[in-house]
């Protein structure tokens, strides 16, 4: 993701990623009030702004184990599953 972005890999780890427990994530925007995105999320253009480079999470989506049993929530944040 750095070098698709033309930046270090220090200077995108400080820009745009955070440390969860044992782990580190990509950082979130707020769209409203309890709307948030990926940072990367273009919301003029509807779509992912490092999609050639985006994470395996986001490569997989919707196809996780936390949607194999509910599928009212993958229709919720997924409508395109439909």
């Amino acid at each position: 993701m750095a070098a698709y972005l033309e930046m270090t890999v220090e200077d995108f780890a400080v820009k745009y990623l955070r440390k969860v427990k044992h782990r580190y994530s990509l950082t979130e925007k707020q769209l409203g009030e309890e709307d948030y995105a990926c940072i990367f999320f273009d919301e003029k253009k509807e779509r992912c702004g490092i999609y050639p480079v985006r994470p395996s999470q986001c490569r997989t989506f919707p196809f996780w184990e936390q949607f194999k049993q509910n599928e009212k929530e993958v229709r919720e944040e997924c409508p395109g599953i439909i």
